[in-house]
């Protein structure tokens, strides 16, 4: 199985934000609460309107860990949460799917849209991709890796390095400049 790849330019990172809310909006809302929250796909999927409609944050357990998280929203999602969710059902799902507002899209179908627009970019991109542009991203502006690590659940930072690619980048880099 090949691994997918942060998005590491915040240029094409901004332009496929666009092109997510120009093709669909869900699709966005989709995008935006797994690259800014770094959420799985799964624990994206399950989320209903009312659970996250006029909130600042949402409590919930995950799925692959059984722990208790609380996610919250920064002003941009927030932003995006409360337009996307105005007059909708609580009961609705977040991300519903294309023939019933109660059931979540498919997971599948999740993967289809990232990997598509990725395409259209060159780049090797899947669900997973969101929650890896997150801690990408989180760890190039703040080299926080003991939090990072905790807000992943990783046993190690070693293993959060190498998750988000700054360990390979970093090698390769090193090799390029090195000489004797």
């Amino acid at each position: 199985m090949v691994s997918v790849e942060p998005i590491r330019d915040k240029n094409v990172y901004h332009k496929i934000k666009a092109e997510l809310l120009a093709w669909n909006e869900k699709y966005y809302i989709m995008f935006l609460m797994g690259c800014l929250l770094g959420l799985r796909i799964n624990e994206i999927l399950s989320l209903r309107i009312g659970d996250v409609a006029g909130k600042r944050s949402h409590t919930f357990v995950q799925s692959k860990t059984g722990k208790t998280i609380t996610i919250a929203f920064n002003p941009e999602l927030h932003r995006a949460l409360k337009s996307y969710c105005s007059g909708k059902d609580p009961q609705c799902a977040l991300i519903p799917c294309r023939d019933n507002e109660y059931k979540p899209l498919s997971p599948i179908r999740a993967w289809e849209v990232i990997h598509t627009i990725g395409e259209k970019h060159h780049l090797h991109l899947g669900t997973h991709s969101m929650r890896k542009t997150c801690a990408y991203h989180y760890y190039m502006q703040t080299n926080d890796l003991a939090t990072l690590k905790v807000w992943l659940n990783h046993t190690s930072e070693r293993d959060t390095l190498t998750y988000i690619g700054v360990t390979q980048e970093r090698v390769r880099k090193a090799m390029l400049a090195f000489n004797i």
